[in-house]
């Protein structure tokens, strides 16, 4: 399982590093062709090295690597989610801070993100990867609306 970790921090340090080469492939110059051919290539290179990380999980720990294929799947259901509803609330879990939707009946989810939309209904997803909603009426709280970009 330690290696595991490691293998996700690696791949989400690569993933960070291609979105910071995406923006520098996006602020440059269309005469600076070359440049941005070599941006290109190390951007597929760094995809590579992820698809081989995620092979050496898939290995080395299959069900952790099937967990991240369901999350990875539910992510982009949310992506769609948002294609399609008006959220004014976005919250996700981070380092030492909880991320949980209280319900009126008493019981709490867990998750990962929480989003309310315009109506004040509520979609999740919950730690274990799932996608969840629930109407307004049946969450104890009310979402603080900040701007959602």
């Amino acid at each position: 399982m330690a290696k595991t970790q490691d293998l996700l921090k690696k791949i989400s340090y690569i993933e960070a590093d291609i979105e910071i080469h995406k923006q520098i492939l996006f602020s440059l110059p269309s005469d600076q062709r070359q440049e941005m051919e070599k941006t290109v290539q190390l951007i597929a290179a760094k995809k590579k090295e992820i698809e081989e990380l995620l092979q050496e999980i898939r290995e080395s720990d299959p069900e952790e690597f099937n967990r991240i294929l369901a999350l990875e799947k539910t992510i982009d259901q949310f992506r769609e989610l948002t294609k399609s509803r008006q959220f004014t609330a976005i919250t996700g879990r981070n380092i030492n801070e909880p991320c949980v939707l209280s319900l009126q009946n008493g019981d709490t989810i867990e998750c990962l993100v929480k989003a309310c939309d315009s109506e004040g209904n509520w979609t999740v997803i919950t730690l274990e990867g799932q996608l969840r909603e629930y109407p307004g009426s049946d969450v104890a709280e009310k979402p603080v609306t900040v701007p959602v970009h």
